[in-house]
């Protein structure tokens, strides 16, 4: 599958760099330095100022991705925790059922999952989340726990990161 691409030109006309679509248009004041340095540079067949147009369009670059990032980590895209709106939702109580049931493999014990009471996301190659449980031993003896499941692209590749009680 192609993924689609944009050119970026620069004030005269050249084409200086090659970004997907659906990325902004706008260019910082730095990357316009870099592309008028690097045709300058060109046209003129000077290389120490090719090498330093090429380095500037890189630091432009970096600095752009780096923009993307913060931008998305503020939005809680990446990085941070978000708290779910519907944690009984069944999505998250087959993931809090597969977090006690490893716990319960590992431990040789046998709690039994009571309920979700909070779910927290976050987007890190993959997805984790935070699931916040109540449980149930043996005894029947409730108790809160923490529980952290990763999954990557496809539900069969969940793994329990941690699971922990919670001070009551």
């Amino acid at each position: 599958m192609a993924s689609s691409m944009a050119l970026t030109t620069s004030f005269f006309g050249g084409a200086v760099a090659a970004k997907p679509a659906t990325a902004t248009n706008r260019r910082s004041q730095l990357a316009v330095r870099a592309s008028m340095d690097l045709e300058k540079a060109m046209s003129a067949g000077e290389s120490s100022n090719t090498r330093r147009g090429v380095m500037l369009a890189g630091m432009a670059a970096a600095t752009a991705a780096s923009s993307v990032v913060k931008a998305a980590m503020a939005a809680g895209m990446l990085g941070g925790w978000t708290t779910v709106d519907n944690p009984g939702a069944p999505e998250y109580l087959q993931l809090a059922t597969f977090a006690v049931s490893e716990f319960n493999k590992k431990n040789n014990l046998s709690l039994t999952l009571e309920s979700v009471f909070r779910v927290d996301t976050q987007s890190a190659a993959g997805m984790n989340y935070r699931l916040f449980l109540t449980a149930r031993d043996e005894r029947r003896n409730s108790n809160n726990y923490k529980a952290v499941v990763f999954s990557q692209a496809t539900p069969t590749s969940l793994q329990l990161t941690s699971f922990e009680p919670l001070l009551q």
